[in-house]
Formats: structure tokens, C-alpha cells, sequence
């Protein structure tokens, strides 16, 4: 997976998980009413949090998500219904192993599952079983919008034969380096590790590359082809064991010594498994764009909201 598609993968995700959030805070605070409504009645508004002698209301807190992220919350919460609706009048269901192997296929940029459920918690505030619901939503809207699109078998041989370096399971390699300028100041770096120094502490006082030499020269998982690092640099990768050393490898105008910490390679999807997942994305392009099917999903089933987003009295 390339830095872009994990860029976008996360802003996905990030709204995602916003917009869940922030339906869960909805229907808390709707099982709350009769506490608000109680502590309403006797004047006193409900603290929720405070600082430095001042308190936050409750009130305050939800006028300010009504305010500001309201009609998407709205739209989430409707959109799930009015999908389970056609899903269930088109006799459309997920089954168990669509979704593993979507999420495993999710989960491709990541050197483990461990890891990836871990980033997911730490940078989204996601659980495993948020990050699962999430995902059947959107294979199960994909499946109503391409509900009667048709693809034929020959059209899926013929693109799995001019794709077929696509579907070949890509090795992960987690890596760690240290990027100098010049090629016998890597070869320094190369002499000092064969005398038994220490790779993350040279990292930190030699690595010209600041982010990852404050981490001990921490990349993460890089994927063995991905295009924003030289070919050289993770072809050597790729050959290694964990816990090998390699270099000096040039990096643009410096000099790289790499190390290798782990290297995982995926499970390799079953020919059925790739054949499907061609013909969902084939037909994904020949269906409506999932928001217009969102759009008239709501329209369809009468959708309306009754309040705006201003601050209620």
C-alpha cells in the first residue's frame, strides 16, 4: 500500500469514525433525556466536565456537536437504516468471510494484525468490533449498488491476466534505518555495528532523516514495491532475514544502512477469493457513486429530519 492510498484510507476512516462517535454520543444523550429532563426541572444543568473553576454543561457540549457536525451525524444514522432496508428487501446479506477478507485486505499496509487494530484504537479511537461494523456497512452498501450489474466471467479472466502482479501477495517488511550523506560515512556506520554498537542509538545521534532517527530509526511497515522508496534499497530489503543489516544503499543524494526488524508475508488470497473481489470492483465502476446511492437510498424510504443545527433554547 503506498503512502497515498494510506493517506486517504485514513481520512476515510477518520470520518468514519467521526460520524459513529458521534451517532453513539446521539443516542446516549436520547437515553439521557430523562436525567436532563429531571435535572432540567430542578434548574440545575448537568456538568459534564470543567476547568479551572468553570463547568461545561451538557447542554453546552451537545449544542456544539448539533452545531457543528449534526447533519452528518443525521445522515450516518439514516443511511444505515435506509441501507439495511433495501439490503434486506433485496435479500442481500454479508457473509463472515467477505468480511475477513476485506478487512484483511484493509489491514495489507500493516505488518501484522496486531498492529493494525492497535493504530486503529491509538490514532481513531476505534475498537475491533467499531472497525468490523464499519466495514460491513460498506460492503453491504457496495452490494446494493451493484445490485443486477452483471459481469461476465471472460471480462474477470482477462482483467486478472493483465493484473496479475496486482494480486500477488506484496512482502512487509518492517524497517529501520539510518540515512547519512556521504558513502563512507555509511561505511563508518557499517564498522561501528560490526563492532557491536547499538543500530537505534547510532540512529539517533548520526541519521540525517530527523523523524525517523528520533525513533531509533523506526520506518514501520514499508511494503517490498512501494514506489515513494528506492527500488535497491527495498529489493536488498526484501532478501533479508530479520535482524539482518544492509548497507551502504544510496537514497537520492545520501547513503542509507538498513535494518530489517521483521518481514511478513501475507496470506495468498484463494482464486475465488481474487475472481470476487474483481467482479465487485468491476462492478463497482459501473454502478452509481455510493453517495448518490446513499442519496436515493434516502429519498427512497422518505427520509426527513426534523430539527436544524442552531443552538435550541
Amino acid at each position: 500500500m503506498t503512502r497515498q492510498e494510506r493517506t486517504l484510507r485514513k481520512a476515510v476512516l477518520i470520518l468514519a469514525a467521526a460520524t459513529l462517535l458521534l451517532g453513539l454520543l446521539l443516542i446516549w444523550s436520547l437515553r439521557a433525556g430523562g436525567d436532563k429532563e429531571n435535572s432540567r426541572k430542578s434548574g440545575e444543568p448537568v456538568e459534564v466536565a470543567s476547568i479551572g473553576g468553570q463547568s461545561v454543561s451538557e447542554q453546552q457540549w451537545m449544542d456544539e456537536l448539533r452545531n457543528k457536525h449534526g447533519d452528518e451525524v443525521l445522515l450516518g444514522i439514516l443511511n444505515r437504516i435506509a441501507v439495511e432496508k433495501e439490503a434486506k428487501a433485496l435479500g442481500i446479506s454479508v457473509t463472515a468471510k467477505e468480511i475477513d477478507q476485506a478487512l484483511r485486505n484493509t489491514m495489507a499496509g500493516y505488518s501484522s494484525e496486531q498492529q493494525y487494530y492497535a493504530q486503529m484504537q491509538s490514532e481513531l479511537g476505534l475498537s475491533r468490533q467499531e472497525v468490523r461494523e464499519e466495514r460491513v456497512y460498506r460492503l453491504t452498501l457496495q452490494a446494493v449498488a451493484t445490485a443486477g450489474i452483471v459481469i461476465n466471467d471472460s471480462d474477470i479472466n482477462e482483467y486478472q491476466k493483465q493484473n496479475e502482479d496486482r494480486f500477488r501477495p506484496k512482502k512487509i517488511i518492517d524497517l529501520s534505518m539510518i540515512k547519512v550523506r556521504t558513502y563512507a560515512e555509511a561505511e563508518g556506520v557499517m564498522d561501528r555495528l560490526d563492532r557491536g554498537e547499538d543500530f537505534s542509538a547510532l540512529a539517533k545521534e548520526l541519521s540525517i532523516d530527523e523523524e525517523s532517527g528520533a525513533r531509533g530509526g523506526s520506518l514501520g511497515a514499508v511494503e517490498e514495491d512501494d514506489p515513494f522508496w528506492p527500488e535497491e534499497l527495498l529489493t536488498t530489503a526484501a532478501g533479508l532475514d530479520a535482524g539482518d543489516i544492509a548497507g551502504p544503499l544510496q537514497d537520492d543524494d545520501s547513503y542509507a544502512v538498513i535494518r530489517v526488524e521483521l518481514i511478513t508475508s501475507p496470506e495468498i488470497p484463494s482464486d475465488e477469493e481474487i475472481k470476487a473481489q474483481i467482479r465487485r470492483e468491476m462492478a463497482l465502476e459501473q454502478a452509481a457513486p455510493l453517495q448518490q446511492v446513499e442519496s436515493d437510498l434516502r429519498a427512497k424510504y422518505d427520509a426527513a429530519i426534523y430539527i436544524d443545527n442552531r443552538p435550541q433554547d
